[in-house]
């Protein structure tokens, strides 16, 4: 797994792990797009540049066992981290490609994730990732998984 600087094009191995109790402190609406404290109850992971701690991105998600899916309920990147701008790429491809890797360890070949985009990305998720419509959600299963998977350094 590796993020990529737009300025350079020099790649970085990244690290994705489970948010702690300190980190809250760090996580203001104004970087983050949101208030990660209404998060505390579900699975929030953050990502970060191996060997650092300064926190470029958050995904908080849900498991739906019975199924066999993931549900990403909110995916932030660092205020930095977006539009022409940017520090770094490849930031909520990756915590995807981390979420569809989870999901097939869980439930096998018939393994999904969904998310819900509560912006006009709807579209862009589906061209640049292989998300499929389903109502108001996106999916995604099967050999768009594993396409996933491949483009970010997961198979």
């Amino acid at each position: 797994m590796h993020l990529i600087e737009v300025s350079t094009g020099k790649k970085y191995p990244v690290s994705i792990e489970l948010i702690n109790q300190l980190d809250f402190k760090k996580l203001t609406k104004k970087r983050y797009s949101y208030n990660w404290g209404a998060e505390k109850e579900q699975t929030i992971y953050k990502i970060i540049l191996e060997g650092q701690t300064d926190i470029l991105g958050l995904m908080s998600t849900e498991y739906y066992k019975s199924e066999s899916r993931i549900h990403v309920r909110l995916l932030a990147v660092s205020i930095e981290n977006k539009g022409k701008g940017k520090l770094y790429e490849r930031i909520a491809g990756t915590f995807l490609a981390f979420a569809a890797r989870d999901a097939i360890k869980l439930f096998g070949s018939k393994a999904a994730i969904s998310l819900t985009p509560k912006t006009s990305l709807g579209q862009y998720y589906m061209d640049e990732y292989g998300f499929e419509q389903a109502g108001i959600s996106l999916f995604m299963e099967g050999r768009n998984l594993q396409k996933l998977l491949k483009t970010y350094d997961y198979d």
